[in-house]
């Protein structure tokens, strides 16, 4: 089959909208009415209905209640009721399942419908059915590595969540959740199991509902220099339509994924609805966030006026600005969300419809978030053998930034606050301008519109074939601006010359496709030896049409528009395809249904391979033995032991035009076209190829009221790609993209989960997770190089860690009247003068280890108390604020410039002699993230308002930070911008802010 490989970049170019995209909202009006049609018929046969909840009497949702023998099933609702209709014969066999709880097998009576069944709390579940990649997904039991399971819907009862990333961080080991500031609206970088790549994006692959989307961490504005305050397009979803999340952590798990999976693989599975009648519910959040303690986290700064020292602090800036404005500099900020959703359906058809508002400010004026989302899911049963299910998102909204490290903004000017403009009636102790100023005149914003649609079509023509054709895209059109107001009363605060105006402006239309079929067959060799042979292909496309254009100096003030500027750049427009076409083939062979090896292989083709590089191939192998279902394992300890092991590959592609030959245009003699060279590429580039090995155990204890999941695993990353410097005379200049690296990451994770207490008056469960990763770059392959640069202080060397720090280290220094005398620095163990000495290690930044401590008490049934303490160790970053006052000495400057005689005489040669190794400070911390209080209405009392059931809770976020860190935030890192990249950097950010919120449930 002949194969057509897209690699376009030319400008200009029109944009336009995705024929697919509309084909799939075509086929979702189609959906609508066949689900109609499909509604009103009857169905025939008796019915089974009933009622699941745990010891408590509390009602479990989205448990899996299924027919033995049969196709047919439901899930529970909110209530946790469920219904069955269509079942034959006088008596039948359900089979109960749902994550965290121990599964039931219960026989009742046609017809019976008051069926109650209690699932009791489990700590580990082999039963399990995840998501692989191939057709039917595979029990836990099958599969030979870690998949870590995050159940929605229960942690959404307990603690309202406000993300996506909120949601994931501290319940997956070895997730790193990284914010780069705590403003409303923005994301945060997700690390799994370490740093794989020198250059490459760090960030793993999303699917929601098995359609791959767009998993950017980093939009905004164009010209956010540091990234500071940047859009993740993970929390575009809704926490409150997300049913679970499964993530596969490396290579080992991501090889039927494929090119694009070597950082791991995050499902989403949105809720669904379940026959029945229609069940509507309601959520309602209203809560405020707020900077706990600026007082004792800003520093005190230090200046000389008129000879004498004086000294200025929060307290005392803000009560300055609060007599002059009548207002503090950072406000409490206000969240507000409402949610609804209804679900229900009939055996042939099934739907989960939902809608959501949000409008949240945060601690500045200018930084809001307004955004409203729709999601539609149906599950339509053609026939027996036929099902289609379709999931459809439409989100729009808007989010307002502050303009923080790259335009200066409220915590610039106050960081950098300044006793020498005390006196300063313009100024009043701030740094660089007034913060209603900075608000006044800067406008940073983001607008989106974004469609995200599927259509999986399920066939099972027999009971040993089953196969299943996804089709999916996901549009996202953005228009990111950065606004300077005309505002010539600005001039003498200190705005000139951005008072004049200015307007920068980039949209994109960005379109990720899906074509995704895959198929298995299975067969019983003999009564105790099946197999399982799957085979796939994929077919992944993205699309991104960028447009910019920028205009300075407005004629005047009240105007806005790129039209209106005196000074004009020319607009640019891109337009760059990258394509992935992929098979498999996988087997799996199961003994007695405790012992699972499986075997596979996939090969891809992607458009940013060089022209001669061909196709790659991943191997994947595992074995899975479920030691406690052999006859003879007697251990009464053990419910269940499972023993596993996994091998992998997957990949990581070039950017997209790093292999290809670039020129770039230019004006030839007599004024006539012409191209000059830009760069070489390199027709041999292939992706980067991570190999993971993994092993483990998976154990139950004490009748599972303890669960254990080990996993020690060793990745390594080959083939890195790196810039080899090329000589001149080839007729290009610069530098070569070339496969050249190697970097491994290895470590342990564990998860223990357990129930002490389960009786009808308290419940607790219980969980701790924790992880290491031990990273080192063990192969540079560029000749004569040892280290290349990664940033500013920062070197990827051979035998240390991706992103290190690396500066000359003082180790001796003499005080003498507050100057540092006789200043000596290592060189190899030896003390030398720091002219001459080289740069030494100074530390990791990224975490050596992480992990987290959760509780969940439920008293009576009804009141539960839930608290999530994480923390992160063994990683150093850079406190760019304490570098402002020290190094730069800005404004206001810090007190070890004043008080030299009351510090250590290195830090204060660090200081004086402008060596910054003195900058890099222990970032660990353990933070109180969660802490909630929910009850339950008793029914009766939730009747009176027409509701079958009501919940009220009351929850907190980073309530408490214990840290050696002096700066302001230890979690702060720039996620793009010129100081993005490996290494962590905290410059005037705004911290993680402290929120309450008290949300209000309702089902009826």
């Amino acid at each position: 089959m002949r194969q057509v490989w897209y690699a376009i970049h030319r400008s200009p170019g029109g944009g336009r909208s995705s024929p697919l995209g509309t084909r799939l909202r075509a086929l979702g009006v189609a959906a609508c009415a066949l689900a109609l049609a499909a509604s009103s018929a009857l169905a025939q046969g008796g019915v089974v209905a009933g009622v699941v909840t745990d010891p408590g009497q509390s009602p479990i949702a989205s448990a899996q209640v299924s027919v033995r023998g049969t196709r047919l099933g439901s899930l529970t609702d909110e209530t946790g009721h469920f219904r069955i209709a269509g079942v034959s014969g006088n008596t039948v066999t359900l089979d109960v399942r749902r994550l965290g709880y121990r599964g039931d097998t219960v026989t009742v009576n046609v017809g019976d419908t008051s069926v109650h069944i209690t699932l009791t709390a489990s700590a580990i579940n082999l039963n399990t059915v995840v998501v692989t990649g191939t057709a039917t997904g595979a029990q836990k039991r099958e599969i030979g590595n870690a998949v870590t399971q995050i159940d929605a819907t229960r942690v959404a009862k307990v603690a309202p969540i406000q993300s996506l990333q909120q949601l994931i961080n501290g319940r997956a080991p070895n997730v790193d959740i990284m914010p780069a500031t705590g403003e409303v609206g923005t994301g945060a970088k997700i690390r799994v199991r370490g740093t794989s790549s020198l250059g490459l994006a760090q960030t793993p692959l999303i699917y929601i509902d098995g359609v791959r989307t767009d998993n950017d961490q980093s939009t905004g504005p164009p010209n956010q220099a540091f990234g500071s305050s940047t859009i993740s397009r993970w929390n575009d979803i809704d926490p409150e339509d997300i049913e679970r999340i499964e993530i596969i952590k490396g290579p080992s798990a991501s090889t039927l994924y494929g090119t694009e999976a070597s950082n791991g693989v995050v499902n989403i599975i949105t809720k669904h609805g379940a026959p029945g009648e229609t069940r509507y519910s309601l959520n309602v959040q209203q809560g405020t966030n707020f900077f706990m303690n600026p007082d004792g986290r800003f520093p005190t700064n230090y200046n000389m006026v008129n000879g004498q020292l004086m000294s200025i602090d929060y307290a005392q800036l803000n009560n300055l600005y609060k007599q002059h404005t009548g207002d503090n500099i950072f406000n409490y900020g206000h969240l507000q969300k409402f949610q609804g959703s209804a679900s229900g359906g009939t055996d042939q058809f099934q739907y989960y419809v939902s809608a959501v508002n949000e409008s949240d400010r945060g601690i500045e004026p200018t930084n809001t978030l307004r955004r409203t989302s729709g999601r539609a899911n149906l599950g339509i049963q053609l026939s027996p053998h036929v099902k289609v299910d379709a999931n459809l998102n439409f989100l729009t909204g808007k989010t307002n930034l502050s303009p923080e490290a790259g335009y200066g903004g409220r915590m610039w000017t106050v960081y950098n606050m300044d006793p020498a403009s005390l006196s300063d009636s313009l100024q009043y102790g701030f740094y660089s301008g007034m913060p209603w100023g900075y608000d006044e005149e800067y406008h940073l914003f983001q607008r989106i519109n974004r469609f995200t649609g599927g259509f999986h079509i399920s066939h099972d023509p027999t009971s040993w074939f089953s196969q299943r054709l996804s089709i999916g895209e996901d549009q996202v059109n953005t228009s990111d601006v950065e606004l300077y107001s005309r505002i010539d009363s600005l001039s003498k605060w200190g705005f000139d010359p951005d008072n004049l105006g200015l307007r920068a402006q980039t949209d994109n239309d960005l379109t990720f496709q899906t074509f995704d079929y895959a198929a298995t067959a299975r067969a019983h060799l003999t009564s105790s030896l099946t197999a399982a042979t799957s085979v796939g292909a994929q077919y992944y496309r993205t699309r991104s049409e960028p447009t910019s254009v920028f205009g300075d100096l407005f004629p005047a003030p009240g105007v806005s528009s790129i039209d209106a500027t005196i000074q004009d750049r020319a607009p640019s427009e891109d337009i760059v395809e990258n394509a992935t076409l992929g098979y498999y083939v996988q087997e799996q062979l199961g003994w007695k249904d405790r012992r699972y090896l499986t075997l596979a292989v996939r090969s891809d083709k992607n458009s940013a391979f060089g022209k001669d590089f061909g196709r790659v191939y991943y191997p994947k192998a595992s074995a899975s033995w479920v030691l406690s279902d052999e006859p003879f394992f007697h251990v009464p300890v053990f419910s269940s032991l499972r023993l596993r092991a996994a091998y992998g590959e997957s990949g990581e592609q070039p950017d997209q035009f790093a292999a290809t030959r670039a020129y770039a245009p230019a004006t030839g003699p007599n004024d006539a076209a012409a191209v000059t060279p830009l760069s070489i590429g390199n027709p041999n580039l292939g992706p980067e190829r991570g190999k993971e090995l993994e092993a483990g155990l998976d154990a139950g204890l004490l009748n599972e009221r303890v669960a254990l999941e080990f996993t020690y695993y060793n990745k390594r990353t080959t083939d890195a790609i790196l810039e080899e410097q090329i000589a001149p005379s080839v007729g290009f200049s610069a530098t070569q993209f070339v496969n050249a690296g190697e970097v491994q990451n290895h470590g342990v994770e564990l998860l223990a989960r357990v129930t002490p207490i389960q009786n009808s008056t308290v419940t607790w469960d219980a969980s701790f997770t924790f992880a290491s990763n031990n990273n080192k770059i063990t192969r540079l392959g560029i000749a004569g190089e040892k280290c290349i640069s990664a940033g500013t202080y920062v070197e990827n060397c051979e035998g240390y860690p991706v992103g290190s720090w690396f500066m000359q280290r003082i180790v001796s220094a003499v005080d003498s009247s507050g100057t540092a005398i006789d200043v000596k620095c290592d060189s190899a163990g030896v003390a030398t003068s720091c002219a001459n000495a080289p740069v030494e290690y100074f530390g990791n930044s990224i975490p050596k280890h992480e992990g987290s401590f959760t509780s969940t008490v439920t008293l009576w049934g009804r009141l539960k108390v839930y608290g999530l303490l994480d923390f992160q160790t063994g990683q150093q970053k850079l406190n760019g604020n304490y570098r402002l006052t020290c190094y730069f000495e800005l404004g206001g400057e810090c007190r070890e410039r004043f008080f030299p005689q009351d510090y250590d005489p290195k830090l204060i040669a660090g200081i004086q002699k402008r060596l910054p190794g003195y900058l890099i400070q222990n970032a660990s911390f353990a933070k109180l993230r969660e802490v909630s209080l929910s009850y339950s209405v008793p029914d009766r009392l939730a009747s009176r308002i027409g509701a079958q059931s009501a919940s009220l809770t009351l929850a907190g976020h980073n309530l408490h930070t214990w840290t050696d860190y002096p700066g302001l935030e230890p979690e702060a890192d720039f996620l793009g911008g010129s100081r993005s990249g490996n290494a962590a950097w905290e410059q005037t950010a705004v911290p993680q802010l402290t929120s309450f919120t008290l949300a209000v449930n309702l089902t009826f």
